[in-house]
């Protein structure tokens, strides 16, 4: 199981921070670095620092060697489908191989609002996405330039160079958080290499590949070489002292959490001490998970998320790194 970390700038990291942690990781070996794609954080929270997904990835390009970069994951909505085939192909060509795109549906509305991008119904975003992955897709790996007309997208010979240098294409990760998505599930069976699923605990990680395996072969696709890519958010924390700091950090950001919600934090899967979160990480590779992404510390309003940040990728490395 290849080990990566993830951020997620809309919590308030400078920029420096975020270079500082993705060359981090890169030299303690993890096999990826990702970073959420959104445009701010919580609504309630004060503004703070949000660096757009894609144009961090390309000023890290530069920066890096050898530790893939990516999404967990872009939403669909917020750059038409061939632009973001071409940003994407492009960061592949200077990257020398080293991109990977999750892809989803889109859900804050919030930020769809603000932006002023039409926010339609959730069953609607799952059609676009439909759209929009075969938009990508082929314009990728065709030669002749695509022509398509969707109910939602529409693409009119394009002519695309570069192609992407990762053969047959850039790996597409579709994520969903849902056990049950019939549609989003189909979508996956057909036009993804992998699934990007939230950490959950092991029996309902093992009831969502049963319904994927039966999914593909419904649709005569060979289930064996859907890659399964786990996204997990872990706190961790040593000893008492510690988690009533964290809970602080939490209930100053969210005033309306109360007591009851903080202190089940302890029964969350992958949050505590490290021996914990080393526990479920064995289970997932022993569950036939591909990738396993570690997001740091996710502590709005924490003065020190960059210091927090590298911390982690310490403890992470020196427990998980083979």
């Amino acid at each position: 199981m290849k080990i990566g970390v993830h951020i997620e700038p809309q919590f308030g990291y400078t920029f420096t921070e975020i270079v500082n942690l993705a060359k981090k990781a890169e030299q303690l070996n993890f096999h990826h670095f990702t970073v959420s794609d959104h445009f701010f954080g919580s609504p309630e929270l004060p503004p703070m620092n949000s660096y757009e997904a894609w144009t961090l990835i390309a000023l890290l390009t530069p920066l890096t060697r050898t530790i893939r970069l990516g999404t967990e994951v872009t939403c669909q909505s917020y750059r038409n489908p061939a632009l973001l085939a071409k940003i994407v192909a492009n960061l592949d060509n200077a990257s020398k191989g080293r991109i990977d795109l999750g892809l989803g549906a889109g859900w804050k509305e919030a930020e769809y609002r603000a932006y002023g991008i039409e926010f339609p119904p959730t069953g609607v975003r799952i059609k676009q996405l439909r759209e929009a992955v075969e938009i990508i897709k082929r314009l990728w790996t065709e030669k002749q330039p695509p022509s398509f007309q969707g109910e939602y997208y529409q693409i009119e010979t394009v002519k695309f160079l570069p192609k992407p240098v990762q053969s047959p294409h850039v790996p597409l990760w579709i994520g969903t958080q849902t056990l049950k998505a019939p549609t989003m599930e189909n979508i996956i069976a057909k036009y993804a290499d992998g699934i990007i699923y939230d950490a959950c605990p092991i029996d309902v990680l093992q009831q969502k590949q049963e319904r994927m395996r039966k999914v593909c072969e419904a649709q005569g696709r060979d289930y064996g070489p859907l890659k399964w890519w786990i996204c997990a958010a872990p706190l961790v924390w040593k000893d008492d002292e510690q988690f009533e700091e964290i809970k602080r950090i939490l209930r100053s950001a969210y005033p309306r959490l109360r007591d009851a919600n903080l202190d089940s934090l302890k029964d969350r899967w992958l949050f505590g001490p490290i021996e914990k979160i080393e526990s479920g990480v064995h289970l997932y590779e022993a569950n036939d998970v591909d990738r396993l992404t570690l997001c740091l510390p996710l502590l709005p309003l924490s003065p020190d998320l960059g210091a927090r940040g590298m911390d982690a990728l310490e403890i992470f490395s020196q427990r998980f790194l083979h």
